[in-house]
């Protein structure tokens, strides 16, 4: 055991001829734990036959100084460092090498950092070590995990990123963003090596777009994930790799190895886009565009598509960039059950205009005040559109387009007997109908394609011979 004094130094302090110290810092980012044969690891000093292992934690000792803390050991104690240390832990490094970043190759993968050194940690060497701090200014160390690493002005905003389309794919950048929507977990096979990883995919946003989708395959995220709070948690990323997805023919964005998220970051521009995400109904973005469509103007809305020509352009072949369109499409209702077991009514918060449960008495919203008048009915109904060519299942037929095309309120439809809405039923149900739809084609944030009706009446023989489609 080495008898060298050792001292304890501050990140500003060291430099390259620094020995025999303790540095204390609290872990702001942490890599996955990569393993090698030991042969490659020689270079390193290992001695002990077997797979040996690296794992990369990025340290802030003051809301000025960071680096990166480069750990090499057997397998055995990397898998042991990688279940002891995580994002906000403080921690202790002991007798650690300091090299030049300039000259570290490993400094290229990892985060950025402020330090012009990092740090080689060899806990096969005697002395060498890291092991969580238990001594005195816990607390304030800890606090030094919500700094942000970069100024808060320097970040872009989702709806530029989302316009830039092909045009951005591979670039890196730094976001603030507020958490909609959190997935669960998935397994993955990789291709490569066939080994099973985990995925957690979150709905972010901010203050210009609603919602885009971000992957985070590093295994210590896909567990703090569940410790965030849609619309309350916000994230300040930096080197965040933009990724433009094929299928969905859209952006997204992923994790790096040089990435660092800070959680709810102390600073002015975090407070104001909280503010503004307070705003932000609790709603499903498929029901709130459904909502919304009676708002557009149907006269516009004129180009002949069969069903088959809509679900080329939605989800076959004839599928393009664009989020949504618009069709005119003469079909039979086929599908319109108003007095069966269908959910056909929805709930709506007056005040914040969130959507509310059939089983809650109130919305979910803790600054809105419990009031049954604030909550009023909707109509949501699912119909299916069928012509020669196939059928669109499950179209929305939703609020004020509802209510024109069956000619009837919600108040006074809660009110009918079975045998009222049977009569209301027929006057739809295998009708053949000029349906105007708009559709919104599904993304990373939304599942599945939404087919809206922003207009739907019973068409005579005459229009429909001139108009429909043989394809």
């Amino acid at each position: 055991m080495s008898t060298d004094i050792v001292v304890t130094k501050r990140i500003h302090q060291l430099c390259q001829d620094s020995q025999n110290f303790i540095l204390i810092g609290v872990v702001i980012a942490k890599s996955d734990p990569k393993y090698m044969e030991s042969t490659t690891m020689a270079m390193c000093g290992g001695r002990d036959d077997g797979t040996r292992g690296v794992i990369t934690l990025t340290l802030r000792d003051s809301e000025r100084d960071t680096i990166n803390c480069t750990v090499w050991a057997s397998q055995v104690a990397i898998d042991s460092f990688d279940s002891l240390f995580h994002i906000g832990d403080v921690v202790n490094v002991s007798k650690a090498k300091v090299l030049s970043s300039s000259s570290d190759r490993s400094e290229q993968f990892a985060p950025r950092s402020t330090s012009p050194y990092s740090l080689k940690l060899n806990a096969l060497q005697d002395g060498a070590n890291i092991k969580l701090h238990e001594g005195s200014g816990l607390e304030q160390m800890r606090r030094l995990v919500t700094v942000a690493p970069v100024d808060a002005t320097n970040t872009y905003q989702l709806a530029d990123i989302a316009a830039g389309g092909h045009s951005h794919n591979g670039q890196s950048v730094n976001i603030l963003a507020v958490v909609r929507c959190v997935r669960p977990k998935k397994q993955i096979v990789v291709a490569k090596t066939g080994k099973i990883k985990n995925l957690r995919e979150v709905i972010v946003m901010d203050a210009t777009h609603s919602g885009m989708s971000m992957k985070f395959w590093s295994n210590e995220y896909v567990e703090r994930i569940d410790k965030w709070t849609p619309l309350t948690t916000i994230l300040l990323m930096t080197d965040v790799r933009i990724e433009y997805n094929e299928y969905f023919k859209s952006i997204c964005l992923g994790m790096s190895s040089k990435t660092i998220i800070t959680e709810d970051p102390a600073c002015e521009q975090a407070d104001r886009l909280l503010v503004s995400v307070m705003r932000v109904p609790l709603q499903d973005s498929d029901v709130a565009f459904s909502a919304t469509t009676s708002a557009i103007n149907t006269s516009v809305i004129t180009t002949v598509m069969s069903v088959q020509q809509i679900w080329d352009r939605a989800e076959g072949d004839l599928k393009s960039d664009e989020d949504q369109f618009t069709a005119l499409c003469y079909a039979v209702v086929t599908k319109f059950d108003l007095d069966g077991c269908s959910r056909l009514i929805g709930r709506t918060c007056q005040t914040c205009k969130s959507f509310v449960r059939a089983t809650d008495d109130r919305c979910s919203r803790p600054e809105c005040a419990y009031n049954p008048a604030n909550i009023v009915s909707y109509f949501d109904i699912r119909i299916d559109l069928t012509d020669h060519t196939g059928t669109l299942a499950n179209c929305r037929l939703m609020n004020q387009v509802a209510e024109e095309t069956l000619a009837c309120k919600v108040d006074k439809f809660l009110n009918m007997s079975d045998e009222e809405k049977g009569k209301l039923k027929w006057r739809i149900l295998l009708e053949r109908c000029a349906v105007k739809l708009v559709v919104k084609r599904k993304s990373p944030v939304r599942f599945q394609t939404v087919y809206s009706v922003a207009e739907c009446v019973v068409a005579g023989a005459k229009e429909v011979e001139g108009k429909i489609k043989v394809y």
